[in-house]
């Protein structure tokens, strides 16, 4: 249980007050002090509003600074309120239970021993003026009203009517069906997907195309001057035979069998058997039925064979 504290403003001009009439003689049967507002106290920073849980004081009960007057209930907690001085519960303004009482506004009336509380009235609140709108000043009147000027040409005027029908309608075929003003919708044949309205279904509908599809003109012209240059180019040959076949074989093996024993170009290009050639192993020359002959050594050794 949090503990706060309720300021009050100082007494101490009244009090001196008091004792100067006090030493002057002065008595009144009875006396009225000033009172102080207990207001709505702020138990957080973004507090505007909370509830009177319970008053711990009764009305015309006196208190010393600490005694607790009341509990607040906030939407987090419960919060005990203590005086800061001694005083008098005057008059309770808001009673147990109360909710959803504004930060500031007066909950009740504190006195001073000795104060009359027997007729405390609450103060009339302050109500802020609402401010003064501006005035604004009356439109002159015109003598006599012009009348438009109309165009010659008239504008079309486009009635947006809300179309019904069996499917959906997309937004291109409702702007079209209204720019015609077009009503009706029985008596167009959907063509598109499960009966559904296109383009081309209203506009056959208004006579501005021949079918829901569209037309197609084929230009016999530029085909034919096409086509033409490509027939006198292809040249119909006979099925190959098999003779012909084999003959056709047997010159590309020809050819092939050609370029291989002729050397590389004179361009200096490089075929695929001169790059291998230096991989290859080298050919052996065939063997010849001559023997070669012994050469003949002389009986006696000779000495300088060795140093020469």
């Amino acid at each position: 249980m949090q503990r706060v504290f309720c300021a009050r403003s100082s007494r101490t001009a009244l009090r001196n007050v008091r004792a100067t009439a006090g030493t002057r003689g002065v008595r009144s049967s009875a006396v009225r002090r000033a009172v102080t507002n207990l207001t709505m106290p702020a138990m957080s920073p973004t507090m505007t509003e909370g509830g009177i849980s319970q008053w711990k004081k009764q009305e015309g009960e006196a208190f010393a600074a600490g005694d607790v007057l009341l509990e607040i209930e906030t939407d987090k907690a419960t919060i005990d309120v203590e005086a800061q001085e001694d005083g008098i519960l005057g008059k309770i303004l808001a009673q147990n239970g109360t909710k959803n009482v504004i930060v500031g506004k007066i909950i009740a009336l504190l006195a001073e021993e000795g104060d009359d509380i027997s007729n405390l009235q609450p103060p009339v609140e302050e109500t802020k003026p609402e401010p003064a709108q501006p005035s604004t000043p009356p439109e002159p009147e015109t003598s006599k009203s012009e009348p438009a000027p109309t165009s010659s040409t008239p504008t079309p005027s486009h009635s947006h009517k809300h179309l019904e029908h069996s499917r959906p309608l997309f937004p291109s075929v409702l702007r079209l069906l209204q720019e015609h003003n077009v009503d009706s919708l029985d008596k167009i044949k959907g063509s598109g997907v499960r009966g559904m309205l296109t383009k081309g279904d209203i506009l056959a509908h208004l006579g501005l195309a021949s079918g829901p599809t569209g037309t197609f003109k084929e230009t016999h012209g530029l085909d034919e001057h096409k086509s033409k240059p490509a027939q006198a180019s292809e040249k119909v040959e006979p099925p190959l035979d098999g003779p012909a076949v084999r003959r056709l074989i047997v010159s590309n093996m020809l050819v092939a069998s050609t370029r291989a024993r002729v050397g590389p170009a004179s361009d200096g290009i490089p075929d695929f058997d001169s790059i291998i050639a230096d991989y290859l192993p080298s050919i052996t020359p065939p063997p010849t039925d001559k023997v070669s002959p012994v050469p003949i050594r002389s009986s006696q050794p000779d000495y300088f064979e060795g140093l020469l």
